[in-house]
Order: C-alpha cells, then structure tokens, then sequence
C-alpha cells in the first residue's frame, strides 16, 4: 500500500494541506501519516509520540504549550481522515523541520509527501529558511505543496 506523508503544523495552511491529502489519499488508495514537528527545546521526551485516528479532537481542552498543541494539531487533521475511510495515524516528532519530514519520508518509504506553505516575506525567507523549498531540494519521492493563499 502506498504511503502519503502529511506534513501540518498549527497554521490557516493546514486546513487546506488536510482537504488535499484526503483526495490524494482516496485517489491513489494510500494511508497516511501525519506528521508535525516540534522545536526539540520544547519537547518532554526524545520519543516519537504516535497517535492513532480513533478520538475526536473536541474531547479535548485547549493546548497550553508547543507539544500539546501538536497532538490538537495532528488529531485534528487526523478526524477528516478517519471520517473518509482513510487509513491514518499521527506522529510527532522533536527536530528541525525539514530535516524531520525527509528523514521520516524516507523511514516510512513513503510515495509522496503533502505540505503546505507559509508565503514568508523575503525577509523571513532569508532569516528562516522556507521549509518546503528544502523539502522539495532534498525528497526522495514527489512533493505536492498546496500554495493557495489563505
């Protein structure tokens, strides 16, 4: 079965990366994974945290820091999936994240990874780096970036 990484974190962009996956998905038949990385200065423990499609993301309180946010982020990308019939399960991982998203693409083998972008200022391209133009440079597989504005 073919493997599509999600990459989401907590931005307007997500919405959109979660509807297209979801398409991707049902048209190719893959599962999904998906992924949202965290600064490693904020996570609690050096371990992948997995969560599976099984709980809606309203049974829980609003996160408070950067790695409970991740686990909302994730869960709720993870409920359209598992409305869908989609095979799916989340990870969240410490790291930076390009590094983070092709080192899990290739671990997983995955097929095709879906993210989105930002549209930083040159500005901010210059003092962040843009994490999808190092995906893209770097993946083993097709990357599909969703780059309508919000």
């Amino acid at each position: 079965m073919k493997t599509i990484l999600m990459a989401v974190d907590n931005s307007p962009v997500a919405e959109k990366v979660i509807s297209l996956t979801m398409d991707e998905a049902l048209a190719h038949k893959a599962q999904v994974v998906v992924l949202c990385c965290i600064d490693p200065a904020y996570s609690s423990c050096n371990q992948p945290i997995e969560i599976d499609a099984a709980e809606d993301p309203s049974d829980f309180v609003a996160a408070q820091d950067e790695q409970n946010t991740a686990e909302m982020v994730v869960r709720h990308a993870l409920a359209p999936l598992l409305r869908a019939g989609i095979d799916a399960r989340g990870m969240i991982l410490a790291g930076e994240a390009a590094d983070t998203i092709i080192a899990q693409s290739e671990q997983l083998k995955a097929s095709m990874i879906i993210m989105g972008r930002r549209h930083l200022s040159s500005f901010n391209r210059l003092l962040k780096g843009s994490v999808s133009a190092a995906v893209i440079e770097r993946a083993h597989c097709p990357v599909l970036i969703d780059v309508r504005k919000e």
